[in-house]
């Protein structure tokens, strides 16, 4: 009899929990779901805390791995923002390794998959930096200057008229890269780019000077070619000169007077195919001077241009020589002909 007591007992303590458990079971579930949703919010931020510590150690490669990660197991809201946060930081970790295909690549995934994110406009400064470093100035100013006009207050303001002034100093507009890369200095003399704007606008200035001396160089050297040219034809027309004489002085009427002033005339011949070698070793001077033309302003360069200028006076002397044999070698065939 007891045990049947129980036993009603038990199952009418059954019947009673039953419907408790499903009403606290939901319950459980309703409270333990922001928890579980905040330990996963958390894991997600915790994730790109740690690939933002690497980045900031320079562990680029660590970085990466742990960004990635990110990405492929985004499932909730929170993690799938923290994604696009992570596409935009493996860019510059593989602009920091200079990877630039593969920040490139994710570098315009971000750009066109999270258009109203808040790191677009740092993107696009890098897009336009990035741009530059490929290789591709032009394409680098078409988005810098964009950069500058829609986001003008932007911390990357003064780095973006820096790597501006890059891009035109890239395709040789000096004049146009001095103005930017003084606006740097003017305008944000804060910059992490201020005393690179510096540097740069000293080089412009040296470019300048450069560019001036070897055009100088330049017309130098074609004046002394020029000079060459006319020695050489010059030089022909007396060896021709020479030869007829000679074969004149070699005839069986040809008397003692003829044969010193034969002697003079090959005396003189070899004088001048002296000078001729002379002058071939000049020209491959002024050739070697052409080719050394360097891309900055060197004592070097300042050399090379005074021994030019020797050169020059060098010819000036050769020519006047020149000149002098004419007159000898006329005036032996003249008196070589009144003695006939």
């Amino acid at each position: 009899m007891n045990n049947n007591r129980y036993s009603f007992f038990f199952q009418e303590s059954k019947k009673k929990r039953g419907p408790m458990l499903r009403r606290t079971i939901p319950i459980i579930l309703l409270v333990l779901a922001p928890a579980l949703l905040f330990a996963q919010v958390s894991g997600a931020d915790d994730q790109l805390r740690e690939g933002l510590l690497q980045f900031k150690q320079e562990r680029y490669q660590d970085a990466i791995r742990t960004f990635r990660a990110l990405i492929f197991g985004a499932q909730t809201e929170q993690q799938q923002a923290n994604a696009a946060d992570a596409y935009y930081w493996i860019s510059r970790a593989y602009l920091a390794i200079n990877n630039y295909e593969e920040a490139a690549r994710n570098l315009e995934y971000f750009l066109a998959n999270f258009p109203s994110h808040p790191y677009i406009p740092d993107a696009l400064y890098q897009k336009g930096r990035l741009l530059y470093l490929q290789g591709d100035p032009e394409s680098g100013i078409q988005v810098l200057e964009r950069f500058l006009r829609e986001y003008p207050d932007s911390q990357f303001a003064g780095s973006a008229y820096f790597w501006l002034g890059e891009c035109l100093f890239a395709l040789g507009q000096l004049d146009e890269a001095a103005r930017v890369f003084n606006r740097v200095i003017v305008e944000h003399p804060k910059s992490v780019k201020l005393e690179a704007s510096r540097y740069r606008l000293s080089l412009i200035e040296f470019k300048k000077r450069e560019n001036e001396l070897l055009k100088l160089l330049q017309w130098s050297h074609e004046e002394a070619l020029n000079s060459v040219a006319e020695f050489r034809r010059r030089e022909k027309t007396y060896e021709q000169a020479i030869a007829v004489y000679q074969r004149k002085l070699s005839s069986p009427t040809a008397s003692a007077a003829d044969a010193e002033t034969a002697a003079a005339l090959e005396k003189l011949r070899s004088e001048n195919e002296v000078l001729n070698s002379t002058i071939a070793g000049l020209e491959a001077q002024l050739a070697s001077a052409s080719e050394g033309q360097t891309a900055e302003i060197s004592a070097e360069l300042q050399q090379r241009l005074q021994a030019l200028e020797n050169r020059e006076r060098a010819l000036q002397v050769k020519a006047d020589a020149l000149a002098v044999k004419e007159s000898l070698l006329q005036q032996m065939i003249e008196s070589s002909e009144d003695g006939k």
